[in-house]
């Protein structure tokens, strides 16, 4: 019997294959994160072309762009809308979750908790007559879900609404730390030599900034701006809004994860030469 015990051990240990990994386990940690941030940005850029290509082919619902993408949850995409934006609430809900001391983590965690509130509270049914009745009502009007059916369709578009809002101005806020990375820490004048850099990348930096902005413009176009051809105000500013993120993350997972950060210098080490900066390995932002 401790022969066969002896024996699975010996089985399991030969199939445990990550802790023998020959490479640069931090660089594939690293790795790891900068998937997830494909993932989540090619998600956002994806979304808003399978709703309307999903219910025009697959689903042979004919080409039509809903009033908002929260529409479609009360389609017959809902299943794909759902998922989406699950796949992505979570990921940011746990993202950086090492380091919660950070912006980036809270920044990221209220925007994935505020767009499963999207999800899971949605907004009113669209084209239903003046006299429909409204979910809470009894028997139970079709096309409600459990949640519209107990809090009411009216107070759980609230909630949805709100979520939204607060899930879009994350979103921004989340761009414009992407932009800070790319700004370098001040280093200590007393080590003298040529003037620092103030950017790692400037062009990269600007992006995400643009990016940010586009963010904020699209949610005030959303409650103030113009529809196009048969596109709402909401519809156009929720596509960009998201649209812009999606970028922003694509390219902070193209781009390396974060700049080397310089270590400060000690009392005792006043006397070290001209930029004798001692980079520290780097850290996901």
């Amino acid at each position: 019997m401790a022969a066969l015990g002896e024996r699975c051990l010996e089985l399991l240990a030969a199939v445990n294959t990550h802790s023998r990994y020959s490479g640069d386990r931090d660089a594939a940690y690293t790795r790891s994160y900068r998937v997830m941030r494909l993932v989540v940005g090619f998600l956002g850029v994806a979304l808003p072309l399978v709703f309307i290509i999903g219910e025009a082919f697959f689903l042979r619902g004919g080409v039509h762009v809903r009033g908002s993408i929260s529409a479609y949850y009360h389609t017959p995409m809902q299943d794909v809308f759902v998922g989406g934006l699950c796949v992505i609430g979570f990921l940011l809900a746990t993202y950086m979750a090492g380091e919660h001391r950070t912006w980036d983590f809270w920044a990221s965690l209220i925007a994935g908790l505020a767009v499963l509130g999207v999800v899971f509270f949605p907004t009113t049914r669209s084209g239903l007559p003046a006299d429909a009745p409204a979910c809470g009502s009894v028997p139970q009007p079709l096309g409600c879900s459990t949640v519209e059916q107990a809090l009411g369709e009216h107070q759980t578009a609230v909630i949805h609404g709100i979520s939204a809002i607060v899930f879009i101005f994350f979103l921004a806020v989340m761009s414009f730390l992407f932009a800070t990375s790319e700004v370098l820490p001040k280093q200590d004048p007393a080590r003298g030599g040529p003037k620092p850099k103030v950017f790692r990348n400037p062009v990269l930096f600007w992006v995400h900034t643009a990016c940010a902005l586009v963010i904020l413009a699209a949610g005030a176009w959303a409650f103030a701006g113009a529809g196009i051809w048969e596109l709402t105000p909401l519809y156009i500013g929720e596509v960009a809004a998201i649209w812009a993120f999606g970028i922003s993350w694509i390219i902070a997972g193209i781009d390396r994860t974060a700049p080397y950060r310089v270590r400060p210098v000690a009392a005792q080490a006043q006397a070290a030469p001209p930029d004798a900066a001692v980079p520290m390995p780097s850290r996901l932002r």
